[in-house]
């Protein structure tokens, strides 16, 4: 019996601040039974609420980096799923990602200290385990093996190691998921998005890098992506199907660009978009 895999676009927000019409950026890939999360916006409770998914039913977080927009929703995933008495949460990430989840313990404190009145809740810490990865693969069992590579979201700034960006690969009975994560132009995400079925792959434009303060656009324009830049990496790894997450928007310019690089499919993702 074949596995499937679905993708849900839970938010496809990107950058710090809310937005009218998306909520943050988060994702949620079921497969074999399992419910996997990459990266927990702001909103990822009520967008999960919206696809059918309680703050229960999540199995597995998969974060491609620890920038607030991707995760922000996540103590509040936590502190809800720990209020029901939730199973254990495993959260998986690059390095940092332990000291995130000290303190999501930390902010449960208080609300444990309060409905523990009410009745028994179990100890937060046994509720919330934190597994930091390098690139490779990062998990994989009978229905899905979930692999990472180091993407240039970090480009400009050297962290020696003590924060990384990664892309990511599901690949399950036959097809194939890869989300760039934050990056810019990346040989290793290419590679790692050799032939797969679906690139979720954010977006940055002009527009986008001229509305921030000017000593953030040299970050948007080296460590994110232009439509150009997601038309060329999509040919460059033929991929079947190109879904833009992580953008403020997609105007007419912006996916004629892209298709000027790449003929495949070309699909401008919105919140709760099933694929």
């Amino acid at each position: 019996m074949t596995t499937t895999i679905e993708l849900t676009l839970l938010g496809t927000a990107g950058g710090p601040g809310g937005h009218l019409h998306r909520a943050g950026i988060a994702s949620l890939v079921t497969v074999g039974g399992r419910r996997i999360l990459v990266d927990a916006g702001v909103a990822v409770v009520q967008q999960l609420a919206h696809a059918g998914c309680a703050v229960g039913d999540v199995d597995t977080v998969l974060l491609t980096h620890l920038h607030d927009d991707h995760t922000a929703g996540l103590p509040a995933l936590m502190t809800f799923r720990h209020t029901m008495r939730g199973r254990p949460l495993t959260v998986i990430g690059p390095p940092g990602t332990a000291a995130l989840r000290d303190g999501i313990l930390a902010y449960l404190r208080t609300n444990t200290a309060i409905r523990g009145r009410e009745g028994s809740l179990p100890d937060p810490a046994t509720l919330l385990a934190a597994r930091e990865v390098e690139p490779g693969v990062v998990m994989a069992d009978a229905a899905v093996t979930v692999t990472a590579v180091e993407n240039t979201h970090y480009a400009l700034t050297s962290f020696d190691g003590a924060h990384r960006s990664y892309a990511l690969r599901f690949d399950s009975g036959g097809r194939s998921i890869v989300f760039t994560g934050d990056t810019g132009e990346s040989p290793a995400v290419t590679r790692l998005a050799a032939g797969a079925d679906i690139l979720v792959s954010e977006m940055v434009t002009e527009a986008d890098a001229a509305a921030v303060p000017a000593p953030v656009r040299a970050h948007m324009r080296a460590e994110h992506l232009s439509p150009t830049q997601v038309g060329r990496m999509a040919a460059a790894a033929r991929v079947r199907t190109v879904v833009l997450s992580h953008y403020t928007d997609a105007g007419p310019d912006d996916l004629a660009a892209i298709a000027r690089e790449f003929s495949g499919e070309i699909i401008a993702g919105e919140d709760l978009m099933r694929l």
